[in-house]
């Protein structure tokens, strides 16, 4: 108030009415937008992916958090705008900012994703890629990627790629796993334990272990063995090693995937995927159809294979991961071979022409992941399978 009491002339208020327009941004002037990126502490965030998007236009810029948490996009028109925050484990942010404004938004991120992420790192033999070298004995990983770029046929094709382990086919679908580690006899995989995320794949691991199951290698996204002392930790019958297979977590946006292979002798080979995530809940489902006529005379196999998997994040500490699976197999598929004088008349002759197994299992698994502290998480499982099998011979 003293300025207009001490300011009367024209010339006055011509001055104090320059200097109010040069501080209000002029109609279709760029401004620049700052903030910081805190955690629910008020830490700051550093790293963290911030783009910045305008609702009625392409308009689209993206930067990265600065050590102290900032960041700066230099020139940015007046509008309405949508601010998307993420940074590993927390969830992403996304907030409504209007422009022009001289504010320094304050982005604060929760890690609502803490234990979803836990509950995946729980899963793998050796928690994570930095603490392989903390697993007492050897762990060795077939990646996504190198299934993929392999095009493996079958699960024997993708394990022959470890040192140390020992596959025999028995039909050449893979229908049924024998895999010996180190030496061990590999008939029916009895001394290895077979997992599937963690929890036990064959029907009774603590009894009879002899594996008439093994489901198609489309089904799994990577593969861990682990052999030396360590693999007492994992379970019973574990004398030659443990084998870990690791199915597809929900990705974050829907996506669809389908595959078709077709061969000689009728073989076939499809599958499809979906997954997403909606709010809290990621869904990921996947059916595969496998069959053909194998490389002998009267031999063919069939199978169905079906697998879901929902994870559910609860809060901010714990997590919840639901899985079914349901495979059949109809196959006359023999492994009774061929003596000399049959093998001199028809090298790929079957004289076991009605020799049929039908298979079926059920599988259902629950997993629970509690994170106490930055070190210390609990996770509990619960698995339960229906496994029947008819062989027999007319």
């Amino acid at each position: 108030m003293r300025i207009f009491s001490d300011c009367l002339s024209p010339v006055c208020y011509l001055t104090i009415l320059f200097s109010f327009l040069l501080s209000v941004p002029a109609v279709g002037q760029d401004i620049a937008l700052r903030g910081k990126v805190v955690d629910g502490n008020g830490s700051t965030v550093a790293g963290a992916s911030v783009v910045l998007l305008r609702n009625d236009t392409r308009f689209r810029q993206e930067t990265t958090a600065q050590a102290d948490g900032t960041f700066v996009f230099p020139a940015v028109p007046a509008g309405r705008y949508t601010l998307s925050v993420a940074s590993r484990s927390f969830a992403t942010r996304r907030v409504e900012v209007v422009l022009p404004s001289r504010e320094t938004i304050e982005v604060k991120l929760m890690p609502e994703l803490l234990a979803a992420e836990t509950s995946i790192t729980a899963s793998f033999l050796s928690g994570t890629a930095e603490s392989l070298s903390e697993v007492p004995g050897s762990v060795e990983r077939i990646t996504q990627q190198t299934l993929l770029k392999s095009r493996v046929f079958n699960f024997s094709e993708a394990l022959r790629k470890v040192s140390g382990i020992n596959v025999r086919d028995e039909e050449g679908f893979g229908l049924r796993p024998n895999i010996g580690i180190r030496g061990t006899n590999p008939t029916r995989s009895t001394k290895v334990l077979l997992l599937e995320d963690g929890m036990p794949l064959a029907y009774a691991p603590y009894g009879d272990n002899a594996s008439y199951y093994h489901p198609p290698i489309e089904r799994f996204e990577s593969i861990e063995v682990l052999k030396g002392s360590g693999q007492i930790a994992f379970g019973p019958q574990t004398v030659g090693g443990v084998i870990n297979y690791l199915t597809p977590n929900p990705t974050a946006r829907p996506s669809f995937g389908l595959r078709l292979t077709g061969g000689s002798r009728a073989y076939f080979n499809g599958s499809v995927t979906g997954s997403g995530t909606l709010g809290k809940t990621g869904i990921y489902a996947n059916y595969s159809r496998k069959q053909g006529s194998g490389s002998r005379e009267n031999t063919q196999s069939q199978l169905n294979d079906i697998s879901t998997k929902v994870a559910q994040t609860l809060d901010a500490r714990n997590a919840l991961t639901l899985k079914f699976s349901y495979y059949a197999e109809d196959s006359n598929v023999t492994y009774s071979g061929l003596t000399e004088a049959e093998y001199a008349a028809d090298p790929r002759g079957n004289v076991f022409k009605n020799d049929f197994f039908y298979g079926d299992r059920y599988g259902f698994s629950a997993s629970h992941t509690g994170v106490m502290t930055s070190r210390a998480f609990i996770t509990t499982n619960f698995y339960a399978n229906g496994f029947s099998r008819d062989w027999w011979r007319k």
